[in-house]
């Protein structure tokens, strides 16, 4: 609840910037190559801590041996309340690399962050470098105001072991496939459940409404911004698939299996102690998986595509990582040469990825043979290059029409609601609602 809360407020959070006389401090953009530049310290703040803050530090030493006139200080543990607040008042970063690319629609149109259309220009940073969706969901509101750099790219984990002993010669290549499969590899005592093949619950581990919409084709809005989860028949297919399932189990029976397994980011992971047969996660498990159950004989694979549309396997649900230039930043042309750099520099985005494997946003590092030899890490660079992969779309209420999506679809699962297309309906109007009332950047 704190954090759905915390997500409704960003966006005021980032208005208010506007109207701070904090915001706004700047030098003018003097191009670095220049002769007679000087020496420049600038600071970069990320979500990473621990080994994969060390990873992130060691490609910034990477970058200031190669711009030597650039110092960088990394400041870790920055979430998203933090880098807002940066923006209004306080100290503020230079640089601020955030893990969500669905909040560019906040800090675009705001101006939290700079627009970047002329560093792109003056400096020809083609389009055709990045994954196009990757490129795409670094701007709202016709502004760009970021780079993608690395993204997050979900796809199917499933136990080899499992499926081999019920029978089942790889993964599930689609939903009918995915809930025969869950059924087969379930265990049960009595009405308790030892293993469950596939647990479908909203929320649970990495079953959000932000990934599995991409996954069923499902759009969120239309051409002119207004929702489209009553109107787009796949978000109702989405909940009569899960909601078949769900029943199956026992909804009560499957609430208890979920309350007991262990916590996504720890060593007692249902999937990696053999709770869990199949789950959906993103391509950084792999490298739990590798540190905490290094003897787990499983797979990676796209999650399997809707039964009428079979020609869209192969795809995957992005979350992108974007770098973006505050408009409190001192120095903008250096902050500038940072992000490009971490953005565009195929040694740097090959190094990221493989050390904190993450999925790489440019087409040349997508493609390098160092990530593709990471076990089980081949089909996600390949999920990022399928066309069909797509991202959140961004607003300027932030998350907001994610988590009302989450709460009604938690509430569908418990049998609350009984009626899907009025319910659909109703979240499609609250949708609209926030986003009516957002002002930021509707001035243009």
């Amino acid at each position: 609840m704190a954090m759905r809360r915390l997500r409704h407020l960003l966006a005021y959070a980032v208005a208010v910037c506007l109207t701070s006389t904090g915001c706004g401090v700047a030098t003018s953009d003097v191009p670095l190559d220049q002769p007679g530049r000087e020496p420049v310290t600038i600071t970069v703040w990320s979500a990473y801590n621990g080994r994969e803050l060390g990873v992130f530090d060691d490609v910034i030493d990477d970058f200031e041996r190669e711009h030597p006139w650039i110092t960088v200080k990394s400041v870790g543990s920055q979430d998203n309340d933090r880098m807002v607040a940066a923006l209004r008042g306080g100290p503020a970063p230079d640089v601020q690399w955030a893990p969500q690319s669905d909040l560019a629609g906040v800090y675009c149109p705001s101006g939290g962050w700079r627009d970047l259309a002329h560093y792109i220009e003056r400096d020809g940073i083609d389009a055709k470098t990045f994954v196009p969706a990757a490129w795409g969901a670094s701007t709202a509101d016709d502004t760009r105001c970021a780079l993608p750099v690395l993204g997050d790219m979900y796809g199917l984990y499933y136990n080899k072991k499992l499926l081999a002993e019920a029978g089942l010669d790889g993964p599930p290549r689609t939903m009918s496939e995915l809930d025969s499969y869950a059924r087969k590899l379930t265990v049960r005592s009595g009405k308790k459940i030892e293993r469950a093949g596939y647990a479908p619950l909203t929320l649970f581990y990495a079953n959000r409404p932000s990934y599995e919409g991409q996954l069923w084709g499902a759009e969120w809005f239309d051409k002119d911004g207004k929702s489209t989860v009553a109107s787009d028949p796949d978000w109702k297919r989405l909940l009569q698939w899960r909601k078949k399932l769900i029943d199956w189990y026992g909804y009560d029976n499957l609430r208890a299996f979920t309350a007991g397994a262990g916590a996504q980011y720890s060593t007692s992971n249902a999937f990696q102690t053999g709770q869990l047969a199949m789950m959906l996660d993103g391509e950084f498990r792999t490298a739990f998986v590798q540190d905490e159950a290094p003897d787990l004989d499983y797979g990676t694979a796209p999650f399997p595509a809707p039964d009428d549309r079979p020609d869209s396997y192969g795809a995957g649900a992005w979350t992108v990582h974007l770098a973006g230039i505050t408009n409190r930043s001192t120095h903008p042309e250096a902050a500038w040469q940072l992000v490009k750099w971490l953005a565009t520099d195929t040694g740097a985005q090959t190094a990221l990825a493989k050390g904190l494997h993450n999925v790489p946003t440019t087409q040349a590092a997508v493609k390098s043979p160092e990530l593709a030899a990471i076990p089980h890490f081949k089909p996600f660079l390949d999920m990022a290059a399928n066309a069909h992969s797509k991202v959140p779309p961004n607003t300027p209420a932030g998350v907001s029409y994610q988590d009302t999506m989450a709460s009604f679809l938690q509430e569908w699962e418990a049998g609350a609601v009984s009626d899907a297309q009025q319910g659909l309906s109703e979240q499609a109007a609250k949708i609209d609602e926030f986003i009516d009332q957002i002002t930021i950047g509707k001035e243009k």
